[in-house]
């Protein structure tokens, strides 16, 4: 199965980078954004229903073309490095319909690792 042409585009990752305020509680900024190229559809069908129940709406699925690698690091975290060299892992920022320089406007819920790597994305 290939990703079809017309539906491929490009988007941009941003790099999730927790933060203490001065009271010590903790906010999320994104760093540098990283492109990437893929397809999107909505969430639908009855298994994501089950999952997701009426926050289904805001979910978004990515399928992005590419060879990726998948590494642990010393705390157990999986990163999925693509061949371009993205760094993508669960809770990152993903720019659908912001540009280069915008806010991300949804967050990675979780990663699906088969032929091709599928991402699940909910609207901040």
């Amino acid at each position: 199965m290939r990703l079809k042409c017309s539906r491929v585009e490009e988007y941009y990752h941003r790099k999730r980078i927790p933060q203490k305020d001065k009271e010590g509680g903790t906010y999320d900024t994104y760093g540098s954004a990283a492109s990437f190229e893929a397809e999107i559809w909505p969430a639908s069908g009855k298994i994501q229903a089950e999952i997701y129940g009426e926050r289904l709406k805001y979910i978004q699925n990515i399928r992005i073309s590419g060879i990726y690698t998948v590494r642990v690091d010393e705390k157990g975290i999986a990163h999925y490095i693509l061949a371009s060299g993205v760094d993508i892992v669960e809770s990152d920022g993903v720019c659908l319909y912001t540009g280069k320089e915008g806010k991300p406007d949804y967050r990675i819920v979780s990663i699906r690792p088969h032929r091709f790597l599928r991402l699940e994305v909910e609207k901040l």
